[in-house]
């Protein structure tokens, strides 16, 4: 049982590598907690040697005119790890398999972003959810979302720019914005512009708005004529 779950953890060693990276590189409010990173290691190492074994059989496919990778052409040794306890480990294959984690996680990472399955679930009236992060991300993370205003209140001012990043945790909010011009909140008047501000306060401190697509017209008709 010690040698299974040693070779089982080997093979999944690819699935691993790929939750690591579409952990860093999707959208989602919380980090992914062990019971997760375990269930996403098991479903992406299988998805890596699935992949693994469509490019062997590619291969397999072409190997009478490019001697490329034989020993992939035929059926992956890791299948039999589930019905043989004593089967050996392919060294080779859980290597190429970690290659393969790579595209599979940058795959599955553009699946989640582009919310490609809550989409296709609320064409078809299965569910009206938006995704897994929260509407702080989600609303920032619109298409249409780009130049925004940011109001503090508290401080009565009022940051326009441009969305370059942003978080949250259970405490704060932050952003940061790029050719920023800060404004006062009751007068509006311009007080002065920065390339660039780093914003950071409790959770509803401050309210984000959308610029609305005529004033940046307006604006950048005014640049134009100048």
């Amino acid at each position: 049982m010690n040698e299974l779950a040693v070779a089982v953890s080997i093979i999944l060693f690819p699935g691993l590598i790929a939750t690591v990276i579409s952990d860093k590189i999707t959208n989602h409010s919380r980090g992914w907690g062990s019971f997760k990173y375990s269930i996403y290691s098991f479903i992406f190492g299988v998805t890596c040697y699935v992949a693994l074994q469509v490019v062997g059989w590619l291969l397999g496919m072409l190997q009478p005119y490019l001697q490329l990778l034989p020993s992939l052409s035929g059926y992956l040794d890791v299948w039999t790890i589930a019905t043989n306890s004593h089967s050996k480990i392919d060294l080779f294959e859980v290597g190429a398999a970690t290659i393969m984690s790579v595209p599979v996680a940058f795959f599955a990472a553009y699946l989640i972003n582009h919310k490609t399955f809550n989409k296709i679930a609320k064409r078809i009236s299965v569910s009206n959810k938006y995704g897994d992060e929260n509407l702080f991300y989600y609303y920032l993370n619109a298409d249409e979302i780009d130049w925004v205003y940011v109001r503090d209140f508290e401080r009565k001012l009022t940051y326009e720019g441009r969305i370059c990043s942003y978080s949250e945790n259970d405490n704060i909010q932050e952003i940061v914005l790029s050719e920023v011009t800060v404004y006062g909140y009751e007068d509006s008047d311009e007080y002065y512009s920065v390339p660039s501000i780093y914003l950071c306060r409790e959770m509803g401190r401050f309210v984000i708005e959308g610029v609305p697509t005529e004033i940046l017209e307006e604006a950048s008709g005014k640049e134009t004529t100048k």
